[in-house]
């Protein structure tokens, strides 16, 4: 298809007037959400005590929110079926709640009677404007296919594993696993015996596997005055010669030494020994 110059400028002022109309109609839809908060937080602060209107503040704006929101998600994030449906229904139901606000507070305003549900409406219903906003979110957020695709995940896991369990069940009924038993069984006892002897006291050395424990060797002892060994074997005190090194060590031990002459004194007496008479 040609274009020539006075197609495109066509084209050009299409586009144009498109983008205005666009720009126009989301001052329109912000101009309406301005005017129904100021409905609703009128209404929301009749029905919750003065020191309380931050409640209605918070009110209003899961109302606007939500009504500014469900379009974009509308257009950019939710896939074609259950989950653009609930976003669709839930748009719709926003809309119908923020204008029974506004109806209800220019009512009650104008001092107008109000029938039987619109009053129900205003007792019941207004309180619990947020929380129906916060049901909605839920399901559309329930309703996305990355949060169905991770529940058929988990479903998946959860059934194979339900099998592989019911196959290791009769695997067990057909295996003989009672060497695979005893042998855990012995190597759990080893360990809790290892884990109880270490924590003997200090002072205590623990036998090694395999070697045999030997008596410990006897102390000497004094009897006396004098020192003997206890594993020295036995010797006549009459023999010359003992009969094995240890009494000969012992024999070394006791022998007595060379005796010293006693000193004599000045007077020619010996220290210690009684004069036998007068010096002459």
């Amino acid at each position: 298809m040609t274009q020539t110059v006075n197609t495109a400028m066509k084209e050009n002022g299409r586009r144009a007037w498109k983008g205005a109309a666009f720009v126009l109609s989301v001052l329109v839809y912000l101009a309406g959400l301005i005017y129904a908060g100021v409905r609703s937080f009128d209404l929301f602060a009749r029905t919750v005590p003065p020191d309380l209107l931050p409640l209605a503040v918070l009110g209003i704006l899961a109302l606007e929110l939500t009504a500014l929101a469900l379009p974009l998600a509308l257009h950019y994030w939710t896939a074609p079926g259950p989950q653009r449906y609930a976003a669709m229904a839930f748009y719709v139901a926003d809309l119908l709640l923020i204008t029974a606000n506004a109806i209800l507070d220019a009512a009650q305003q104008a001092g107008t009677l109000l029938p039987a549900f619109m009053t129900a409406y205003g007792v019941y219903a207004v309180p619990a404007l947020p929380v129906v906003c916060m049901v909605g979110w839920a399901i559309v957020w329930a309703l996305d296919p990355a949060s169905r695709e991770a529940d058929m995940r988990a479903t998946v896991q959860a059934a194979t594993q339900e099998a592989l369990m019911g196959q290791m069940i009769e695997a067990t009924k057909a295996i003989d696993i009672t060497d695979a038993v005893q042998q855990a069984a012995a190597a759990a006892a080893r360990a809790l015996v290892g884990e109880t002897l270490g924590r003997a006291p200090r002072g205590i050395a623990l036998p090694e596997a395999g070697v045999p424990t030997l008596a410990p060797p006897a102390r000497a002892g004094v009897v006396g005055g004098h020192t003997y060994n206890a594993q020295a074997p036995a010797w006549s005190a009459t023999s010359h010669r003992p009969p094995d090194d240890s009494a000969a060590e012992h024999d070394q031990k006791v022998k007595p030494g060379p005796v010293q002459a006693a000193k004599a004194t000045r007077n020619g007496t010996r220290k210690g020994a009684s004069a036998d008479g007068p010096k002459a």
